[in-house]
C-alpha cells in the first residue's frame, strides 16, 4: 500500500529558477555515517527542507517552519531498515576538525522499512518537492493497524484536514503539506491486471490518520500507488487505437483515433453520430480540470464508408481540431472550400480536416479535403500556427499537387516525402513540394518555429536525399549497410521558392537501420527527437544516460540544434533500452529541462526507478520515463516505469502539463487498471485505446 505525493510548499511562491530546477531532481537518501544525530538512519537534502529518516518514521525541517514529523503509531519500534538502488554519487562533509570529517557517505535512491506492522512494508523515495511513501501490505495484513501521526502540527481545528477530493492537507506555520488521495489497487495474479480498489483516508483522532479500504481478495497483496491518478479503456467490442493527443484551451484534452466498433456514444453536438465505414476516425475531448474526474465532453466519428486513419491532430487556440491521415473513402467528407474534392478510388489518399467542436453537427466541420495522386498518400504530421496548417507526409503520387514555389517539383524516387502549406479559410495550397532521393522516403513529424521555419523528420532508404545547409552529417550510412534506413533532420522556409526555400538537412544515425517518431520542441528551443535503432554505433554523446546499445533494437532521445553550423548540431544524445528490444513514439520536454518519453519495451531489464510498475508484465509493455539530459549514467533518471502486462500495450503519444502531470495515449489489450471514474469500466475487446495520466 502507498501513500505518496507529500508535497513541502515553499513559505513564500516567488523562487528562484535555480530552486525550481532543484525540486525536480530526485532524492538522495544519504547513510549517516556520523555525520548527522546518532537517530538519524538516512539524510535527503531538498531545495527549502531536510527530511530525517529514524527509526519511527521521517522528519520535515524547513527553514521557518518547525519541523513536522511523520510516524507510525503502535507500529515496530526497530524495524529493519533497508537501502536500496545505490547511486554513482557519494558525499564528502570535512565540518570541524580532521576527526569529525566524513568522506565516501553513499546514496540511495529508496529506503525500505520492513515489517513496520505485521505483514506490513514501507519504502520511502521522492523528488526534491515531494517525498513518497508506499505501503505494501502482503496477504492477510490489516490496513486498519496503519496509522500516521503528525507531530509538529499546530493544534485546533483546520491544522490537519482531508479535502474534498479527498487529499491529505497539513497547514503549519508558513508552509502546507499535501498528500494526495490514495490510489488501492490489487494484482491478478493470471494476468497481472491491476484492480483498482475504492479508498480513503479517515481522521483517526486529532493529528492522527487511518486508512480505509473497501472490500479487497485478503488473500492478495494490496498496494496504494498515488503515481497512476487514473487509467481508461476508450473502445468498443472491434479495434480502436488512439493515434494523437494535445492539449487544447480550457484545461482540455484531445485525442484522435480510429475505430471500428459501432458501441461509443457520440456526445454534445458531435459532428456525425455515427460510424459510417469500415474504420472511422473518431475525435474525443477529456475534461482535465482538477477535481472533476475527467469526463469525456466530446466523441464524435468523422470518415466516409471505407477506411480512415487518422495519423497526427494539432489544436489551435480556439480549440479547432486539424487532423491528418490517409483515407480509403471516395466519399470522405469534405467541404466546399476544399481545394481537391476528391480522391483516388484505387489507392490511399492523405486528408486534410478540421473541427470546430464548439459548432453544431455538419456545419462543425469547417475546412475538410483530399490531398493526393493517383498513387498511394499519407499524411503524418499536422502543425498548426498563424491560421496556416504545415503538413508533412509520403507519396508514391507523380501527380502530386506541388506549387511553382516548390524546391522539388517532381517524384524522384518510389516514393517522396511531400511537405505543404495550406490556408484552410481560402481552401489554397499555398506551399507543396516533393522531398525524396532515389530511393524510398517518408516523412515523419514536422513544427512550426517562432521564426516561422517549419522543423521535420524523415526517414529515408536513399544514400541520395537532397542535402542543404552545413550537415552534420551529408553521407548517409547505407553505402556501409545496404537496405538499412537513415533519419532525415531538416528545416524549410516556405516563403522562399526553388531550392531557397529547403534551408537544412541532414543525415543522422548509424549503420544499422535507423527510424524517428517522436518531434518536439525543449524549453531552449532545441529540437526533440526520439525513435529506435539498430545501429550500435548510433551516435551519442559522452554525457550519455546510456552511452551504449543494449542489442535488438534500442529507443533513443536526442537534443538537436540545425540552426547551429559546422558541427554544432548534436548536443545530447542516448539509447534507452534493455536487451530484448524498445521503440520509443513520443517525446516532450519541460520548463526544468526534463525529458519525458514513451515507447513500448519487451525487456525485463528496462530501466525502473521510482516506478508505477517497478517489473516489465510479460508482453509488449509500455514505458514512460523522465531524465535530465547531460546526467551521465542511470543517475539521470528521475522516474521510469513499465505499464502493462503480458498483452501488448503500445503509446502512441503524450504530453506533459505544467504540473509534471503526463498524459500518454495508445491502444493495447486486456489487463491495464480501470480507475473508478473511468469513461469506459473496463477492456470492451479486441484491441482498445487507452489514456493514462500519471502525476509525481
Amino acid at each position: 500500500m502507498c501513500a505518496a505525493g507529500l508535497v513541502w510548499a515553499a513559505p513564500k511562491p516567488d523562487i528562484t529558477q535555480a530552486k525550481a530546477a532543484l525540486a525536480q531532481l530526485p532524492l538522495r537518501f544519504e547513510a549517516n555515517q556520523g555525520q548527522t544525530a546518532p537517530e538519524v538512519r538516512y539524510t535527503a537534502h531538498a531545495g527549502g527542507y531536510t527530511l530525517f529518516l529514524t527509526a519511527r518514521g521521517a522528519t520535515i525541517r524547513s527553514a521557518g517552519s518547525k519541523p513536522v514529523t511523520i510516524s507510525l503509531e503502535n507500529s515496530n519500534r526497530a524495524p529493519r531498515i533497508e537501502a536500496l538502488d545505490r547511486l554513482p554519487v557519494r558525499t564528502d562533509y570535512y565540518l570541524g576538525t580532521r576527526e569529525n570529517w566524513h568522506t565516501g557517505v553513499p546514496s540511495y535512491s529508496r529506503v525500505r522499512y520492513h515489517d513496520v506492522y505485521p505483514g506490513v512494508d514501507v519504502v520511502y523515495y521522492g523528488n526534491q518537492n515531494q517525498l513518497e511513501y508506499d505501503f505494501v501490505l502482503q496477504p492477510g495484513a490489516d490496513p486498519r493497524a496503519i496509522r500516521m501521526k503528525f507531530r509538529g502540527a499546530p493544534s485546533g481545528p483546520g491544522a490537519l484536514t482531508i479535502s474534498a477530493e479527498g487529499d491529505l492537507v497539513l497547514e503549519t506555520s508558513g508552509s502546507r503539506i499535501v498528500q494526495k488521495k490514495p490510489l488501492i489497487y490489487q494484482e491478478d495474479p493470471r494476468t497481472s491486471a491491476r484492480l483498482e480498489i475504492a479508498g480513503r483516508y479517515v481522521m483517526v483522532s486529532p493529528n492522527v490518520v487511518g486508512l480505509r479500504v473497501d472490500h479487497y481478495d485478503r488473500g492478495r497483496a494490496l498496494v496504494i500507488d498515488p503515481a497512476l491518478v487514473y487509467c481508461t479503456y476508450l473502445g468498443g467490442s472491434g479495434t480502436d487505437q488512439i493515434n494523437a493527443v494535445k492539449f487544447g484551451p480550457n484545461q482540455t484534452l484531445y485525442i484522435a483515433g480510429q475505430t471500428d466498433s459501432q458501441q461509443i456514444p457520440a456526445i454534445n453536438g458531435a459532428y456525425d453520430n455515427n460510424n459510417a465505414g469500415l474504420t472511422d476516425i473518431f475525435l474525443a475531448i477529456v475534461d482535465i480540470t482538477p477535481g472533476n474526474g475527467y469526463p469525456l465532453v466530446y466523441f464524435s466519428y468523422l470518415g466516409g464508408a471505407n477506411i480512415d486513419i487518422p495519423l497526427a491532430l494539432d489544436v489551435d487556440s480556439s480549440g479547432v481540431a486539424s487532423l491528418t491521415g490517409t483515407t480509403t473513402s471516395t466519399d470522405y467528407p469534405v467541404t466546399a472550400n476544399a481545394f481537391q474534392a476528391t480522391g483516388a478510388a484505387s489507392s490511399v489518399d492523405a486528408f486534410v480536416s478540421q473541427i470546430d467542436p464548439s459548432l453544431y453537427g455538419g456545419v462543425s466541420l469547417i475546412f475538410s479535403t483530399y490531398l493526393g495522386g493517383s498513387g498511394d498518400d499519407g499524411g503524418t504530421g499536422i502543425a498548426v500556427s498563424n491560421g496556416l496548417l504545415y503538413l508533412i507526409g509520403y507519396t508514391k503520387s507523380a501527380d502530386f499537387s506541388v506549387t511553382a514555389s516548390a524546391y522539388q517539383p517532381v517524384l524522384w524516387g518510389l516514393q517522396d516525402a511531400f511537405l505543404c502549406q495550406i490556408d484552410p479559410v481560402a481552401g489554397a495550397l499555398l506551399y507543396s513540394t516533393y522531398l525524396g532521393g532515389e530511393e524510398q522516403d517518408w516523412g515523419r513529424d514536422i513544427l512550426v518555429g517562432p521564426n516561422g521555419l517549419v522543423y521535420f523528420t524523415a526517414a529515408t532508404l536513399s544514400i541520395y536525399f537532397p542535402m542543404a545547409g552545413y550537415n552534420y552529417s551529408e553521407v548517409s550510412n547505407l553505402g556501409n549497410s545496404t537496405g538499412a534506413q537513415d533519419i532525415i533532420v531538416g528545416v524549410m522556409d516556405m516563403t522562399q521558392t526553388g531550392a531557397a526555400s529547403l534551408v537544412y538537412t541532414t543525415y543522422f544515425g548509424g549503420s544499422g537501420n535507423d527510424d524517428v517518431h517522436g518531434l518536439a520542441f525543449d524549453s531552449k528551443g532545441n529540437l526533440l527527437i526520439t525513435g529506435y535503432t539498430l545501429s550500435s554505433d548510433f551516435p551519442v554523446t559522452g554525457n550519455a544516460m546510456q552511452p551504449t546499445y543494449n542489442g535488438n533494437a534500442d529507443a533513443f532521445v536526442a537534443v538537436v540544434n540545425p540552426a547551429i553550423p559546422f558541427g554544432g548540431f548534436l548536443i545530447y544524445s542516448t539509447y534507452l533500452g534493455g536487451a530484448h528490444g524498445e521503440s520509443a513514439y513520443d517525446v516532450k520536454g519541460d520548463s526544468a529541462g526534463y525529458i519525458y518519453v514513451t515507447g513500448y519495451t519487451l525487456s525485463p531489464d528496462f530501466p525502473s526507478v521510482n516506478a508505477v510498475q517497478a517489473q516489465w508484465g510479460g508482453g509488449t509493455n509500455l514505458f514512460l520515463t523522465k531524465f535530465k539530459p547531460g546526467v551521465a549514467g542511470r543517475g539521470a533518471i528521475a522516474f521510469s516505469t513499465f505499464v502493462g502486462a503480458t498483452g501488448t500495450y503500445v503509446p502512441s503519444g503524450l504530453v506533459v502539463g505544467p504540473d509534471g502531470t503526463v498524459y500518454v495515449v495508445g491502444y493495447g489489450t486486456v489487463g491495464l487498471p480501470s480507475s473508478a471514474n473511468a469513461i469506459q469500466g473496463g477492456f470492451a475487446g479486441g484491441v482498445d485505446g487507452f489514456l493514462l495520466i500519471v502525476t509525481q
